[in-house]
């Protein structure tokens, strides 16, 4: 039988941004997270055994990596409720969290099963992305910019200089807000504190009307 995922981790590994080095991959915690070897997220740890996560695309997508420090890389830290999860209350329950991109949005495993969906992080919505974990890589690998922000990873380079490892890219009015088509400022933000004040944000926007207005607060 073909080998089919190989030449994808070759593709997605020729993306891997040199100036992040992964720690070194623990079998037992992989085994922990993604479940033992032979199972539908056997390609994942693939990927892992070769390079333990790392970024991708100019760092637009970040792997999170077999590992237990440091919490933003950790497949176990970056999965544990009281990192950031609970911030978003039961909405990101069920979910094994295994990458991002730069604005924070998840990839993740649904459930037992290899079904990959991308959890949004400013809405706390949960979308079909692939069935399995090859699908989803070669999705990415096909049509990069059509899901990850490039654009605006390449403005930040050019103004700030790369995003910083741990860091996400943070918009401000939030871009799913009305005030957002007006224009909105971009920075760099510590991941955990992006996403705990998302997951807020989230919790306040369920359940209301297009239009309702919401109060921002930032501490």
């Amino acid at each position: 039988m073909t080998d089919t995922i190989q030449p994808l981790l070759d593709q997605l590994l020729a993306r891997a941004d040199p100036g992040f080095v992964p720690p070194v991959f623990e079998a037992a915690l992989a085994e922990s997270v993604l479940g033992a070897s032979g199972g539908p997220r056997t390609p994942h740890r693939r990927l892992l055994e070769r390079m333990n996560g790392g970024y991708f695309f100019e760092r637009a997508l970040h792997v999170f990596g077999a590992c237990e420090e440091p919490p933003w890389h950790s497949l176990r830290a970056w999965n544990a409720p009281a990192l950031w999860r609970d911030a978003y209350g039961e909405t990101a329950g069920g979910l094994v969290c295994f990458a991002e991109d730069a604005f924070g949005d998840q990839y993740a495993y649904s459930g037992r099963g290899g079904e990959v969906v991308c959890f949004e992080a400013e809405l706390g919505r949960v979308v079909s992305v692939a069935p399995h974990f090859v699908a989803w890589l070669e999705g990415l690998l096909e049509q990069p910019e059509s899901v990850l922000p490039l654009d605006v990873i390449r403005r930040e380079v050019e103004t700030r200089g790369p995003l910083a490892p741990g860091w996400q890219l943070f918009a401000y009015p939030p871009l799913c807000t009305v005030e957002s088509r007006q224009g909105v400022k971009v920075g760099q933000v510590d991941a955990v504190e992006a996403m705990r004040f998302r997951g807020a944000l989230a919790l306040q926007l369920r359940n209301l009307p297009p239009g309702a207005r919401v109060a921002i607060e930032i501490e």
